[in-house]
């Protein structure tokens, strides 16, 4: 298997992981056979990288942190709930709440907790796929900063909810492709206040942490954050988790009006706002455990030579094993040859196939 950007793929080729819509249902299934006709219609839905299937790489084992049954109930239930909020409907959130505990039963299962940009398949509605993708991020720090599993039960539901507020805002300026307005961007400043008044409004059946997330995830430890400007331990220990995952899946995910950033620049970014943006404990311990290759990804490496990253070690998820497959001159590898970079310091990556 490997990933590959959608304009490497060709006729014939075929998909080695499922696709999604927004609501759940699968797009396209693994082991379907890439058409040009289905080629056009991902193009038009932005899908950005596929998981291809590819006999050369058939032992990478590229992870994925929940079932599939898991990942198609989340985006239905987190679809239906959006889409009632932004009817005006009233919404039950005991099935956001069962939903974020499978999510957790299914994680501490894990026997690593990288944390890597390979769990979740892509799918049509990036507002989804980013509170998807927090929940399991946010959930996977939380463990690794020794939170019980009844807290970080808790922490998955309020990430899962943590933009519900977006819902009051008018989807041409959440979908936007170009630099918002300073009105716009006022206009989006309050989903935060949005969200919590929403959520709290269900204190008989969530936690009012869960409230406080949706509230508080744009606040900055240095107090230059919004809605409130709250400052260090006054922002709730949830939210400082959920600042840092926020940012980090804003970042490395595509978005209508930029697209996505290497882990790299992730990397860069959440460690220069140390202190000052995130909790400098709970961002240092992100950072320990962010990978920054992907299985299945291309690089080139200090001497040139081409590798495919093969997995990653738990205790140093920068630096995974690589199969070499080419020398500097384009020469194959025969046979490709497999090394630990963790093992071998002479070595390095100094760039990726851009995904």
């Amino acid at each position: 298997m490997r990933q590959i950007k959608l304009t490497e793929v060709h006729p014939g080729m075929v998909l080695a992981r499922n696709l999604f819509n927004r609501k759940g249902h699968i797009l396209l299934a693994t082991g379907a056979m890439l058409t040009e006709n289905y080629l056009h219609k991902l193009r038009r839905l932005k899908v950005k990288t596929l998981f291809i299937q590819d006999p050369r790489y058939d032992d990478i084992n590229i992870p994925e942190y929940l079932s599939l049954e898991t990942q198609q109930r989340a985006l239905s239930i987190l679809n239906t709930t959006m889409e009632k909020i932004h009817n005006r409907e009233t919404f039950a959130i005991n099935a956001i709440s069962n939903v974020a505990s499978d999510i957790v039963e299914e994680l501490i299962l894990q026997p690593s907790v990288s944390i890597q940009l390979t769990g979740i398949a892509t799918h049509d509605d990036y507002t989804l796929d980013h509170s998807l993708n927090c929940a399991i991020y946010t959930a996977l720090l939380a463990r690794s900063c020794d939170f019980t599993i009844p807290q970080i039960k808790e922490i998955a539901c309020g990430a899962l909810l943590h933009d519900v507020g977006k819902m009051k805002v008018d989807k041409g300026i959440i979908n936007k492709p170009g630099r918002l307005t300073e009105k716009e961007f006022g206009i989006i400043k309050q989903h935060p206040q949005s969200g919590f008044n929403l959520l709290v409004k269900k204190r008989w059946e969530l936690s009012s942490l869960v409230a406080h997330m949706a509230w508080q995830h744009h606040e900055k430890i240095d107090g230059t954050g919004y809605p409130r400007g709250l400052q260090g331990e006054e922002i709730l220990n949830y939210s400082r988790l959920l600042t840092i995952t926020d940012v980090y899946e804003a970042i490395t995910g595509c978005r209508p009006y930029r697209k996505s950033m290497k882990l790299q620049e992730a990397y860069h970014i959440i460690h220069s706002g140390l202190g000052t943006t995130f909790d400098k404990n709970y961002g240092e311990i992100f950072l320990s455990k962010m990978a920054l290759y992907s299985p299945g990804m291309e690089v080139t490496l200090n001497t040139g030579e081409k590798a495919i990253v093969i997995s990653l070690l738990e205790s140093a998820p920068q630096k995974p094993i690589i199969r070499l497959i080419s020398y500097p001159d384009g020469t194959p590898y025969m046979p490709p040859t497999d090394i630990n970079l963790a093992k071998n310091p002479q070595l390095s990556i100094v760039s990726t196939s851009p995904i």
